[in-house]
Formats: structure tokens, C-alpha cells, sequence
């Protein structure tokens, strides 16, 4: 892909609809052992002279109303505090600012760590008032060997609705991106959010309008939860919708690919419509381990091309949009979800689980009658204080007659580098294979490792990466028709595999690979531009 990816991404910035920040949400955690960083642990062992009490820790804006009586330390991360009521202990806060209101009472320690403290006239602190910085944590060679990992690990921690950890709260966001199928859609979204002490109600969803397609599309839900907001949350809830859906936001986000359909002609993605209603359970069994639940009644239809303009390219022709098994899917869906990784979004070290099940049969009185199995499994791993290894390993196979938009596709973003885009589908299936193999491993190393700057370059990561995967269908090589079945026939030449380098910046986010297929030499070389993290 092309630099033009960085125009188009300045454009969307000064539209002003950049990616949403984020205020995380209240919470609480009895023990050290709850902190999510390095940075937060040595804070709190430095500054809290009474580790013994119980620690109350919040994410986000938060304030202790007057009518509010706290009786422990209180730890406030990436965000303002606000005391109005009393604090029977220290308080931290962790890149935010302190206000000591009119009446508030504080019988301790207050530190603001990379923020200002501000107390009115008629407030009381019985202890000392402290404004540092993060970096005052630890010594100079500490902070000079680590601060990478540290920043790292420390303000990326934010959490999705779907993690098994706490949800963050984004602010209500405008939606706009661009495809072949809806030409430019603008929308408005509410994000689920978990908020408040005694708030277990979330009301979340979006709404708007593609104008090539000529279609409103709309997403309603509310989730209702019980017990530890944090570590054993129960949670209910529903949604109904009527979407313009795509399998393939695993291969490259929304937004990446509305850059590269916008302004360079490349449409990565296929779509159909998909409208209905979910009713799903879920629990977590513990702060990082997570199941789910859910009954969905679909209705799924093709969609059609719509549009052929792009700002650049213009000699080009987007490719149509594959047509689907059209139909009503009744169906049931199970999720087992483990993630533990030290950063959601740009990870170091952790692992990544996820294991799914999706049946549908005449029994629940649907229009297609198949079993859906995959697995995924992610590992980060620290060699050293400048090398890592990125690994990850993604298996599928099924039962009965698969829809054509549950087959899978490999090849280009995302899955084999060095092929050109879902070029890998499986002997006798246009659209896809009913089976998958795929493994991806990236060696990660900073040019600190040498033990000399070099200009910028010392800033930039160098990436070795390997690929191996093989799309096919049950059909073509075995009778039996269950979910092992066929893989006993896989040779090790039905694996297609590729290497490649890559370039890319600190967080992994902007980067240029160049990947080689090592079983040809035909249209060998493929050229991939990313702003985001593969996986």
C-alpha cells in the first residue's frame, strides 16, 4: 500500500473523527497485586504509608461526592479526581489533577504524578501534598533501560467491551468511513460503557447512512450485569440490528481500509447484509477469562458494488462484492475468551486465547444446517529488553453444508503476506474452504540492542516474519463429514508459506513489510503498508 494512506489519515484529523479518546471506567481492587502496570505498583509502594488499608482504585474523571466517606487509599488513574467528601487514607493520583473542594476532608498523603494538586480554602489534608513525575518512580538507569516498556504498558492499558477486563468509557464518537458497497457512511455511535458504582445498565449502539447504497443501518443493544463489575461480572443483554456486515475486520481495521478504498482504489473487504436480534449471556470467570453465550436470529442478504470512485487510481476498477447464501440463520453461539497480554493494543508480552463455537440446524428452525469450530491462540514473548517474539496460530474446521459467508479465505493484509489478497481459497471453492490452518511469527528487534544510536533509526523496530497456512474444503478429500475430518489428507506441500521484513515504528502500528513467497518466483515480492498491528 501506498504512503498516500498518511494524506487521507491527516485529512480524517483535521475533520476532527480521529479514533475517540478514552476515560476508563470506576473500579475497585483490594490488593497491589490488582495494579496494571509497573509505573502504578512502584507508585503505590512509594507513597502509600499505610499499604495495610484497603486501596480503592478508579480509571478515569472521578469525584467523591460530599455525601461520600472513603476509608482507604485512593488510587485514580488517567484522569482528574475530585474531592468533595472524605478520605480516611492517601490518595494517588496517576496523570490527572487533584481538586481539594470547599468541605473535603483528607487524612493523609496527597501525590499527583505528571499533575497539579489545587485546594480550597475550606478543606482539610492532614498529610503532605506532592506534585512529581512518573519518571521521579525510578532511578536514571532504571527508567533509561525500561521507560519504553514502561510507557508502553502503562498508557495504552484500555480496555474493550469485549475484554474480559473493565470497560472503558469512550466518548460518544461520529462514524465515517468509505467502501465500495455504501460509498461514504456517516453515523453516530454510544458506546457500551461501564460506569459508577451502583450503574449496572449500559444502553449502547449507532446509527447512520450509507448514501451509494441508499440504506439506513443501525445497531441498538443493552446489557444488564450482576456481581463484581471487574472480576466476576454476569452479564445479560440483547441487541437488534440491521447492519452492512463483513467477516474481515481481522485482516485490517475499518478505518485502514476505508483509507485505502478512498484514495487508492483497494476495497479489502467483502460484505452482505445481516439483520436480526442477539440474546446473549456471558461470565467471567475471572479478571482475564471470560465465556459467552448467545441465540441469533439472521437474515442474510447480498449486497451489491454501488460505487467505483476513488480520489486517486482512478484507471482502476473496484472488484465486485461476492454474492452470499442468502437466508434466516437461527443459530447459537459459544465463546471461551482468555487475555492476559500487558497492552491491548500494542502488547509485549501475554497471552491471547479464543475458542468459538457457532451451530445452526432445522431444530432451531433454520435455513442452513452447519457446525463452526475455530481456535485462537496469540503469544508475546520477551527474549530480552530489546527483542521479542510475536506468535500466533488461528485453526478452523466445520460440520455440514458451511454458507458461503462462513468459508475462509487466505492470502495478502493480514493472514499470508506474500500472496496476493485471498488468493488462498481451497481446491474447488471460489468463494472459500470450509477449513483452516494459519501461523504467523514475527522476531521484533530494536537497533538499541547494538548499544549505539543511529539518527531517528534507533526509534524504529526491525521485524523478521514468517507465514505458513492452507485453505481447503472437507469435500475434496474426504467422505466423512465431521469436524476432524480432512486433515489427515493435508500434505506438507498444501501449505503455502512466504518471509518478509519489515519496518516498522515503536508500537508496531505504522509499518512498511516486504514479504517473499517461498514457492515461486513468480510475482514474488509483495509490498504492504500498515497502520496498525497485524496482530
Amino acid at each position: 500500500m501506498h504512503k498516500i494512506y498518511l494524506y487521507l489519515f491527516v485529512f480524517f484529523i483535521f475533520l476532527g473523527v480521529a479514533v475517540p479518546g478514552a476515560r476508563a471506567q470506576k473500579g475497585t481492587a483490594d490488593s497491589l497485586h490488582a495494579f496494571g502496570s509497573k509505573i502504578e505498583q512502584r507508585a503505590a509502594e512509594k507513597y502509600f504509608s499505610q499499604p495495610e488499608l484497603p486501596l480503592f482504585r478508579y480509571e478515569g474523571k472521578t469525584t467523591i461526592d460530599d455525601d461520600e466517606s472513603v476509608k482507604g487509599n485512593v488510587l485514580v488513574v488517567d484522569g482528574d479526581l475530585k474531592i468533595r467528601g472524605q478520605i480516611q487514607g492517601d490518595v494517588l493520583a496517576l496523570n490527572g489533577n487533584v481538586s481539594v473542594k470547599n468541605g473535603a476532608e483528607v487524612d493523609g498523603n496527597i501525590t499527583a504524578i505528571n499533575g497539579t494538586i489545587r485546594q480550597s480554602k475550606e478543606s482539610t489534608i492532614s498529610g503532605n501534598q506532592l506534585e512529581t513525575h512518573e519518571q521521579n518512580l525510578f532511578s536514571y538507569k532504571e527508567w533509561d533501560d525500561d521507560s519504553e516498556s514502561l510507557i508502553d504498558d502503562y498508557h495504552s492499558r484500555h480496555y474493550g467491551p469485549y475484554s474480559t477486563l473493565p470497560v472503558h468509557n469512550v466518548d460518544e464518537s461520529a462514524i465515517l468511513s468509505f467502501n465500495r458497497v455504501q460509498g461514504l457512511f456517516i453515523g453516530y455511535a454510544i458506546p457500551k460503557k461501564i460506569t459508577g458504582k451502583y450503574t449496572f445498565l449500559s444502553v449502547h449502539g449507532f446509527g447512520g447512512y450509507g448514501f451509494k447504497e441508499k440504506a439506513w443501518r443501525y445497531e441498538v443493544g443493552a446489557d444488564r450485569w450482576l456481581f463484581n463489575k471487574t472480576d466476576y461480572r454476569f452479564e445479560v443483554g440483547a441487541k437488534i440490528y440491521d447492519l452492512t456486515d463483513t467477516r474481515d475486520n481481522w485482516l485490517l481495521t475499518s478505518w485502514e481500509n476505508s483509507l485505502s478504498a478512498a484514495l487508492l482504489h483497494r476495497d479489502y473487504q467483502d460484505y452482505y447484509r445481516r439483520s436480526g436480534y442477539e440474546f446473549h449471556v456471558s461470565q467471567n470467570l475471572s479478571i482475564f477469562f471470560k465465556g459467552t453465550l448467545a441465540f441469533r436470529n439472521d437474515d442474510y442478504s447480498s449486497l451489491q458494488r454501488n460505487t467505483n470512485w476513488s480520489l486517486f487510481a482512478k484507471n482502476r476498477v473496484f472488484r465486485e462484492n461476492p454474492a452470499i447464501s442468502e437466508g434466516n440463520m437461527r443459530s447459537l453461539y459459544g465463546e471461551l475468551y482468555f487475555d492476559n497480554r500487558n497492552n491491548l493494543k500494542h502488547p509485549t508480552s501475554g497471552w491471547y486465547a479464543k475458542l468459538g463455537l457457532e451451530t445452526s440446524n432445522s431444530k432451531l428452525n433454520s435455513d442452513f444446517s452447519f457446525n463452526q469450530y475455530q481456535l485462537e491462540l496469540r503469544r508475546y514473548q520477551r527474549l530480552g529488553r530489546y527483542e521479542r517474539i510475536d506468535a500466533r496460530v488461528k485453526l478452523a474446521t466445520s460440520e455440514g453444508t458451511v454458507p458461503l459467508q462462513k468459508l475462509y479465505q487466505l492470502g495478502g493484509v493480514g493472514t499470508l503476506r506474500g500472496f496476493s489478497y485471498k488468493s488462498v481459497r481451497g481446491a474447488s471453492g471460489a468463494f472459500g474452504g470450509d477449513r483452516m490452518l494459519l501461523a504467523n511469527m514475527e522476531y521484533n528487534l530494536s537497533p538499541k540492542t547494538f548499544g549505539f544510536d543511529f539518527l531517528f533509526f534507533d526509534h524504529l523496530r526491525y521485524i523478521l516474519f514468517a507465514d505458513a497456512g492452507s485453505v481447503w474444503n472437507r469435500a475434496d478429500v474426504s467422505e466423512d463429514n465431521n469436524w476432524n475430518a480432512g486433515f489427515s489428507q493435508l500434505k506438507l506441500t498444501d501449505i503455502k508459506s512466504d518471509i518478509g521484513l519489515a519496518i516498522s515504528s515503536r508500537s508496531g502500528n505504522t509499518r512498511l513489510s516486504i514479504a517473499k513467497r517461498t514457492d515461486t518466483n513468480v510475482d514474488a515480492i509483495v509490498v504492504i503498508f500498515r497502520l496498525s498491528k497485524p496482530f
